[in-house]
């Protein structure tokens, strides 16, 4: 055989093209879906759905777990939050548990909503399940931030253990979610109340935008080199009074109910 040389045919051996792959990005940005829907927001508040289709409790004020007696608890804590960054943000709401909604309708309601940024109200029970949301919210642009009784103890974990969450507000929410959005978008605090509200309850504040997310009390996020930064905490606000009323008439509070109580009920903590 080796005395042979290889027969190769009469036909020319073609050699491989350059490998030139299509790339269509450019193409979907320009798509008239790209575009923000006229019911887009800039901030969307979320309890998201349950894992099981039953009846979750996730709130600042109580530790998640599923509701034995089909009690469903008002979401005061997203109300508040959205009073803390409007009228400055345009904000909504979404309660899915009273409705008992499934990931497939909170998926098209978020997608009507698209929005810059999405705060979801996690537990550890539900944990899993509840950064579903930052994996939609991730895929339509927005920046995803978490709050709750699980994230406080255990910034770091989350974030490690999920990477489509961008922060998590530590402690009470309310100032750092504020001070947060402000410095992304690059701007200064404006409007005495609020001014005073900062200076009130933590007398290192100062005004003015913020050049490092490292300054801002009670954040933990990502740096450049994606290394996990957990910020000093946050002092407590020390007279409740002085927030903005949280924002009730954006909650579905007609459909929250109590055990031993006809009709709907909302909640009101007190200072």
């Amino acid at each position: 055989m080796g005395e042979h040389p290889e027969n190769l045919g009469t036909r020319p051996v073609r050699s491989l093209p350059v490998a030139t792959f299509p790339d269509v990005g450019q193409a979907l940005v320009e798509l008239p879906t790209a575009v923000r829907p006229a019911g887009a927001v800039d901030v969307l508040f979320v309890n998201p759905p349950a894992p099981d289709g039953g009846i979750w409790i996730r709130s600042q004020h109580r530790v998640g777990r599923r509701s034995r007696e089909n009690m469903i608890w008002p979401q005061v804590s997203l109300a508040q939050l959205a009073a803390m960054v409007s009228p400055n943000y345009s904000v909504d709401i979404i309660d899915a548990i009273p409705s008992r909604m499934t990931w497939q309708e909170f998926e098209g309601l978020v997608a009507a909503k698209r929005p810059r940024y999405y705060i979801t109200q996690v537990t550890a029970p539900t944990l899993t399940n509840d950064m579903r949301g930052t994996f939609l919210a991730r895929s339509l642009g927005a920046r995803t931030i978490a709050f709750g009784t699980h994230v406080t103890p255990l910034p770091g974990p989350t974030l490690q253990a999920f990477p489509t969450l961008d922060y998590v507000l530590r402690g009470e929410p309310e100032l750092t979610l504020r001070e947060l959005l402000d410095t992304l978008e690059g701007r200064e605090m404006i409007g005495e109340r609020l001014l005073n509200l900062f200076r009130e309850h933590d007398v290192d504040w100062r005004p003015g935008v913020k050049q490092d997310l490292g300054e801002i009390k009670g954040l933990a996020w990502r740096d450049g080199d994606c290394r996990i930064r957990l910020n000093p905490d946050r002092p407590f606000i020390r007279n409740l009074d002085d927030l903005p009323l949280p924002m009730h008439h954006l909650l579905p509070w007609k459909k929250y109910r109590v055990a031993g109580m006809k009709g709907p009920f909302t909640f009101i903590v007190p200072s």
